[in-house]
């Protein structure tokens, strides 16, 4: 199973692989930014990958949509849509 690492709170879990950056939050009770309620409209949920980005699924339409929206940097990714497939971790601004 993957492993989602949150810098630099240090909090981790094990997850199914497919589910989204922002499962593993809720379920780790890491907080994470939004008000779209996970539906990939609003970015606030942007987190930066800041290792094993090669672990993650590449970006579906509404991602990639989302991205080139809210100008996300390259190592950037939306939470409720980023699906992992091996160990990552990541960071946001507000942690």
């Amino acid at each position: 199973m993957p492993k989602v690492l949150f810098v630099p709170l240090g909090k981790s879990r094990d997850i199914k692989s497919g589910s989204t950056i922002l499962a593993a939050a809720n379920q780790c009770g890491v907080p994470i930014g939004q008000s779209c309620s996970g539906e990939g409209l609003c970015g606030w949920c942007k987190v930066r990958i800041v290792a094993g980005a090669e672990n993650m699924a590449p970006p579906g339409d509404l991602e990639r949509k989302l991205i080139k929206e809210k100008a996300f940097d390259t190592d950037e990714r939306a939470a409720c849509l980023a699906k992992v497939r091996g160990d990552i971790a990541v960071t946001t601004s507000y942690w």
